[in-house]
């Protein structure tokens, strides 16, 4: 009795095997079904994507070149471009009337604790730095003669484009 005990289990787990396969053939089977009724969807989907990508790339292009354009035209607000002189990039106007060579806005790093950058509008007036805070704030003079004064690049700073003005008192 045992051994025909020992049979007709042998059959049960055989049987519930074969139901859970059953059942997996039938879940995977709808999930292909489902899958392949999106078939056309996903193939619209990549073309148009494909489309975003070349439209993308073609916008950054076009704002590449403006900006490319906007900072040639823009003179004031390169001080000193590639941290060297020359001629043809800068033209400057020593006898101005108002005495202002070039302007623009620059970031002035703070010297706290912090140290801090801070958006300034310098200019270079009878051969001094000067910014102010806001437009129609005082003048505070950064260095006195800037005939006298070098600019060297700074490496070292988290921030591109960095320059230092190298007085000879400071």
């Amino acid at each position: 009795q045992i051994n025909v005990l020992q049979a007709k289990k042998k059959f049960e787990i055989l049987d519930a095997m074969l139901s859970f396969m059953h059942a997996q053939f039938t879940f995977f089977q709808q999930g292909y079904s489902l899958l392949h009724e999106l078939d056309p969807y996903m193939k619209k989907l990549a073309t148009e994507l494909d489309q975003l990508v070349i439209d993308s790339a073609v916008e950054k292009r076009e704002m590449e070149h403006k900006h490319a354009l906007i900072q040639q035209r823009s003179l004031c607000l390169s001080f000193f471009q590639d941290f060297s002189y020359d001629d043809s990039k800068v033209e400057f106007n020593v006898d101005a009337p108002n005495g202002v060579v070039m302007e623009g806005y620059l970031f002035k790093r703070a010297s706290n604790a912090f140290k801090t950058w801070n958006r300034r509008w310098f200019s270079i007036q009878n051969s001094q730095l000067v910014y102010q805070k806001k437009l129609k704030d005082v003048l505070t003079v950064v260095v006195e003669d800037l005939r006298l004064c070098t600019v060297k690049p700074c490496e070292d700073i988290e921030r591109r484009f960095c320059f230092e003005v190298v007085s000879p008192t400071k």
